[in-house]
């Protein structure tokens, strides 16, 4: 993965509500956040292949991460 679309990535789970991604399961979750980054540039079959494994072993710090945001708003 490149480092452009990791920091795209990045952007869109700070900016995406944490909320919303606390209450949804690990895989409407990827599904959620590989279609807004697909709306903002159209992933190759290769890109969206490696953002899937990655995001599903990134889950726990995404929750994580949004957690800390809930918390500390």
């Amino acid at each position: 993965m490149n480092i452009t679309l990791l920091r795209q990535t990045w952007n869109l789970i700070e900016t995406t509500n944490a909320s919303e991604l606390l209450e949804i399961g690990e895989t409407e979750l990827v599904q959620r956040l590989l279609n807004r980054l697909d709306a903002q540039k159209p992933l190759a079959d290769q890109e969206r292949l490696t953002l899937v494994n990655y995001l599903h072993s990134k889950v726990g710090l995404i929750k994580d991460t949004a957690e800390s945001r809930l918390v500390s708003a």
